[in-house]
């Protein structure tokens, strides 16, 4: 029975770390450099979005961080309002994480060394990721000329929301979010699942299958994607 309970929390383990529901990137490249920003750190690490905003702009304020460290940027939210979240270097990061991780200030100096060192190490490598990247692309292109095709065919106009009704299906399946996803932050292997799932619900439409049966086929598609990692997972370990 041990033995069992080993194997199946390992497996557990193994599914989390290989499952594509990546909710908080920590750290993710921005004009080819790692950063995070105030929103990430606030998801990390459970403080109100408002509250980390204001003690990066009073670190600023004082010169605890240079400013030559600190960017303010728009991103949309779930309800596709505009908001503000506050971009950050790896120095200003670090420099700012005792002021801003609260209880779990040692922790968050930890997980952001590991994830900017993480990140670095992907950005090394970038010709994989571009070429994820590609094919990430011309996946969307793929499943979207097909959506207009074949509503053609059953002589449906297709408008704007109904590529974004694609868009936030995968995206609520894959990333657990309706939002916009930003690819350009997406890692390699965030990548190579979008361009399955993309793909997969390509052929779907093809075929006929109505958005309720294509996002249960997805949802069972993934599963199996997940599944099918493990065996690679517990064969590295």
């Amino acid at each position: 029975m041990k033995a069992h309970t080993k194997t199946a929390t390992a497996r557990t383990v193994a599914a989390e770390n290989t499952r594509p529901n990546f909710n908080t990137l920590v750290v993710h490249l921005s004009k080819g450099e790692p950063v995070t920003d105030s929103l990430a750190i606030s998801d990390e690490f459970g403080r109100r979005h408002d509250n980390v905003i204001q003690s990066l702009e009073n670190l600023v304020k004082d010169g605890t961080i240079n400013r030559l460290d600190f960017k303010v940027v728009k991103y949309s939210d779930a309800k596709g309002e505009q908001r503000k979240k506050i971009e950050l270097s790896e120095r200003g990061a670090l420099i700012a994480m005792p002021f801003i991780g609260g209880k779990k200030s040692r922790q968050g100096q930890v997980i952001l060394v590991n994830s900017f060192l993480a990140m670095r190490a992907e950005a090394a490598g970038q010709a994989p990721w571009i070429e994820s990247r590609k094919a990430a692309a011309v996946s969307y292109i793929t499943m979207s000329e097909t959506l207009q095709e074949t509503r053609e065919d059953q002589g449906k106009a297709t408008a704007g929301y109904h590529y974004c009704n694609e868009a936030k299906m995968i995206n609520g399946i894959l990333f657990n979010t309706v939002g916009a996803v930003n690819r350009k932050t997406l890692s390699s292997k965030q990548l190579s699942f979008l361009v399955r799932v993309e793909s997969k619900n390509a052929i779907l439409i093809g075929t006929g299958k109505t958005f309720a049966e294509r996002k249960a086929a997805l949802i069972q598609y993934v599963a199996k994607l997940i599944t099918k990692a493990l065996p690679k997972l517990a064969g590295a370990a």
